[in-house]
């Protein structure tokens, strides 16, 4: 069995003919615009346990979603299936929802020059074409790497596994714009357990993700990460409540990004939900930070030519030199506001959160952090948008002297989104990608931490 291309039965322009279909039937039928996006996804999930193969299994999806906009009102719907009849049954459903709905007098399609006629679109595709005895192999090299781990460490695998993805897609509007594209992704990871000396628990998960096959990282690698993530964690107990400093691992990093994503996207900025309301060209964090966007990464997880709305995206500084330069806006945001959209209808591309003037690794961050904790897992909480109220349920390591003292758990971390990027001290160079957020670990010098009394 491959998984290569071959899989899909729908070409790109089969693809495109049936979101041109869509399109065409929803005008046919009043419809003053609209919009259709079809896709096709095909791929191969596998597990391993105990020494063999736990799943093996193939799925093979497509789907075609279409928007109409009819004075000022719009409606969607979706099918799975593509035939002319089920298109037709689609549009009618959608047409109905549009005219249950209030009108807007933002809503429509995105302006036709705002529309990514042509221009570039990133290479995102590159099929593995790995027979599945290949992809056995690998997971089950990870799950052996860590049965292999040095005698203890008190380590055993909960699972290993390997997943590989081929999607296709075609985007087509009323307004003449119809392109498509073709992505793949795979992934491979380990999740550990570990027991600790008073019969403790813990489990941790490591995971590469990429768009081509041969990037991502070897599966010794992947899995002592995860033995070593584990093995950490082992002897946690609390603290005593106090204020102190505090050092998000990069691996949670991407909370803090992603709060002030919500902040600066469209919908916040005109419900005036945001922290950071109104906040282009006032400064919110030091001036040694940057968050900036690239949408053309050649094979990022998080690129493309344009967005659901066929709006191409720009690389461009969102924060520079820690004053807020743009929002990340759709057409009904960006019209409501007065402002051009930025690409952004599907949420943020690739993104970048770094320090100008430091690329500390995580040892050096630790050791600048001296005296403080630092928090390695997010176990629960949220974030008030309006307010900033930044509350989570955390465990990580307490550092005395920039050394590891003991594991923690049973604590919270509290403070205010925009104090919190306001007290930056610094962003570490040991990055890590979560999905379109790349960071180094964060540290921030003053936040309420919650433990004992």
């Amino acid at each position: 069995m491959s998984v290569s291309g071959s899989a899909l039965r729908l070409s790109e322009a089969d693809l495109t003919d049936a979101a041109q279909s869509a399109v065409a039937a929803a005008v046919a039928a009043g419809a003053d615009g609209a919009s259709a996006t079809a896709r096709t996804d095909g791929g191969i999930r596998v597990t391993v346990r105990d020494g063999g193969v736990d799943t093996a299994v193939r799925n093979l999806t497509q789907s075609l979603g279409i928007t109409v906009f009819r004075d000022g009102r719009a409606g969607s719907a979706s099918t799975a299936a593509l035939d002319p009849e089920s298109i037709r049954r689609t549009v009618a459903e959608a047409t109905t929802i549009a005219a249950a709905v209030q009108p807007d007098p933002d809503a429509g399609l995105p302006d036709p020059a705002w529309l990514a006629f042509d221009g570039p679109q990133p290479p995102l595709a590159a099929p593995s074409d790995r027979p599945l005895r290949a992809l056995i192999h690998l997971a089950l090299a990870a799950a052996q790497a860590v049965t292999d781990a040095p005698p203890g460490q008190r380590a055993r695998l909960d699972e290993a596994g390997i997943w590989v993805n081929e999607a296709r897609s075609a985007l087509a509007t009323s307004a003449g714009l119809c392109r498509s594209w073709h992505a793949t992704d795979h992934a491979l990871w380990t999740m550990v357990l570990a027991q600790g000396a008073a019969g403790e628990s813990v489990r941790d998960f490591v995971q590469s993700s990429e768009r081509r096959f041969d990037a991502l990282e070897a599966p010794d690698a992947i899995a002592a990460r995860a033995v070593a993530r584990t093995i950490e964690q082992l002897g946690g107990r609390s603290i005593p409540s106090r204020r102190g400093a505090v050092l998000f691992d990069a691996r949670v990093a991407s909370a803090i990004v992603s709060d002030v994503v919500a902040a600066l996207a469209g919908g916040a900025q005109v419900r005036k939900a945001s922290v950071l309301l109104d906040s282009i060209g006032r400064a919110v964090a030091p001036a040694h930070i940057d968050l900036t966007e690239d949408p053309f990464e050649p094979y990022g997880l998080a690129s493309g030519g344009f967005d659901p709305e066929g709006i191409a995206g720009s690389a461009r500084p969102v924060i520079e030199g820690g004053v807020v330069r743009g929002y990340f806006l759709g057409s009904v945001a960006a019209r409501k506001l007065g402002l051009r959209p930025t690409g952004n209808a599907g949420g943020a591309w690739n993104l970048r959160f770094a320090n100008r003037d430091d690329g500390s690794d995580a040892a050096a961050m630790r050791r600048r952090l001296g005296t403080g904790l630092v928090v390695t897992h997010l176990n629960g909480g949220g974030t008030d948008p309006v307010r900033g109220t930044w509350t989570r349920a955390v465990s990580g390591l307490w550092v005395e002297g920039g050394e590891v003292i003991h594991a923690v758990t049973d604590v919270t971390v509290a403070g205010n989104l925009a104090d919190m990027l306001g007290n930056i001290v610094a962003i570490g160079g040991d990055v890590f990608r979560d999905g379109a957020i790349r960071s180094g670990s964060i540290l921030i010098d003053d936040m309420q931490i919650g433990g004992t009394a």
